[in-house]
C-alpha cells in the first residue's frame, strides 16, 4: 500500500514543469512564449501540453484553465 502523497489526475498530479507550463497559459502565452520562457522546444511545450490535458482529463486551453483555476464543475457528489 502507498501513501497517497500524489494524485493520478486532476492539477495535483502535474510536475513542477507542467505546473510552470500550465501558469504561462494561464498568462496567455503562446507555445512559442512559453518554449522561448522556460527555454525548451515548442514540441516540448506540446508534449507537457498533451500531458496535462491527460492528467486534467481535458481536451483544450479552455478546459485546463478552467480545471487549473478551480472553476470546474463539482460533479462528485
Amino acid at each position: 500500500h502507498e501513501p497517497a502523497t500524489r494524485r493520478d489526475s486532476g492539477p495535483d498530479a502535474l510536475t513542477e514543469r507542467e505546473r510552470e507550463v500550465m501558469t504561462s497559459i494561464s498568462r496567455g502565452r503562446s507555445n512559442r512564449d512559453i518554449a522561448n520562457e522556460l527555454v525548451i522546444s515548442e514540441k516540448t511545450v506540446k508534449n507537457h501540453i498533451r500531458a496535462i490535458y491527460d492528467k486534467l482529463g481535458v481536451g483544450s486551453r479552455a478546459e485546463a484553465m478552467a480545471v487549473w483555476l478551480g472553476i470546474e464543475r463539482e460533479e462528485r457528489r
